[in-house]
């Protein structure tokens, strides 16, 4: 009984010491051990049936080394797990930030720039704007003030005639000298000859009236589109039968134009102190 007690031991510690290397060893090759269970099992097939193992020693024994093999185990097991960890976040973690955040950065400077872009073609149209009503109120402005230039050179023109032609008068051509004062003459300034031409003209005649009259200065005192009023400073140099010399009178006349049908005439002619 003994001698296969014996026996029996021996091959118990030999089946053991087949399942494996021992702990030490796989530790210092970085191997991941035999789990405990599976080295019980592999004992027990060993023995013949399954059989438990029933000595202390064997049981320190396999507890050690399901002890070492779980420590190597869970070892390797981290090394794997904290791997995985560092091979599978962050990359995904990284591809995530990158899909999410690259458009976003890449979208808002293009926003911005569109944004810009807008701005600027809306101060550019303004501008444009700007010009072409500026430029538009500019000719407005040139072709109103030419026209009112325009406009007070006629009035000026007409009532210097007509002082030019009141003051200027002989006897020997006083019909075709009245007939050029009335030329001009409208309104109030006409109504004057009116029923005093042959008078007129036979005093100037008898008198041998001889008058030459100069247009000293003139100016519009006042305008509008249908009417001036314009002052006229004259000179006339004036001989007749009763005096022996020539006489030089200075007048000043406010000549009131009007624009009417017949274009520009004098309707007033008044005499200024």
């Amino acid at each position: 009984m003994t001698e296969n007690n014996g026996d029996r031991q021996r091959a118990r510690r030999r089946a053991v010491r087949s399942v494996g290397p021992p702990v030490e060893e796989t530790a210092n090759r970085e191997v991941m051990s035999v789990p405990a269970e599976t080295a019980r099992a592999a004992t027990a097939t060993a023995l013949g049936g399954g059989a438990v193992v029933g000595s202390s020693a064997e049981k320190a024994s396999a507890a050690e080394v399901s002890t070492e093999s779980s420590k190597a185990a869970v070892s390797a097991g981290a090394s794997v797990d904290l791997g995985k960890s560092a091979a599978a976040d962050s990359p995904v973690d990284l591809g995530k930030t990158a899909a999410v955040d690259e458009p976003a950065d890449a979208d808002q400077p293009k926003k911005s720039l569109g944004a810009g872009r807008l701005v600027a073609m809306a101060a550019a149209a303004v501008l444009v704007l700007a010009l072409v009503v500026g430029a538009a109120i500019a000719v407005v402005q040139v072709r109103s003030a030419d026209a009112r230039a325009e406009r007070r050179t006629e009035y000026v023109q007409t009532a210097r005639q007509a002082v030019l032609n009141l003051t200027t008068i002989r006897a020997d051509s006083a019909k075709q000298d009245i007939d050029r004062i009335l030329a001009v003459a409208s309104g109030q300034f006409k109504s004057e000859f009116d029923g005093r031409v042959d008078p007129f003209m036979n005093i100037v005649q008898q008198a041998k009236v001889v008058s030459t009259g100069e247009i000293v200065e003139a100016a519009v005192e006042s305008d509008d589109e249908n009417s001036a009023k314009v002052l006229v400073a004259a000179k006339q140099t004036l001989t007749n039968a009763g005096q022996e010399g020539p006489q030089t009178r200075l007048y000043r006349f406010r000549v009131t134009v009007d624009r009417g049908d017949a274009g520009l005439t004098v309707s007033n002619v008044e005499f200024v102190a």
